[in-house]
């Protein structure tokens, strides 16, 4: 089963690991893969519920476009949003980061 993929993700209790935490960006993409679940794949329950309690109580602590990308997702879900509309706020938000290519 391709939710067997996220077991590695969690501890011998089954629940979800403390160090995820730590990473805002792996917490953010994997909020994101949780929003993909269909019935009957509770470790993907289990992955919306332990990665919108951490964003949440992380957000105000982030730095500026990694806290508008958490704010955004939370409040819609790249998934759950079409393309085009989803596309606007990424941009604005992705001229933010050091990172950016500006081609």
């Amino acid at each position: 089963m391709i939710t067997d993929i996220f077991n590695r993700y969690t501890d011998e209790k089954g629940r979800f690991k403390e160090s995820l935490i730590n990473d805002a960006y792996g917490l953010l993409g994997l909020y994101e893969a949780a929003h993909l679940r269909v019935w009957e794949e509770d470790i993907l329950d289990e992955a919306l519920a332990f990665t919108t309690t951490y964003l949440k109580s992380m957000v105000e602590h982030l730095e500026y476009s990694l806290a508008a990308q958490v704010t955004h997702a939370l409040y819609r879900p790249i998934r759950k949003g079409l393309e085009r509309l989803e596309a606007r706020p990424f941009m604005s938000i992705y001229q933010d980061e050091a990172s950016h290519s500006k081609a």
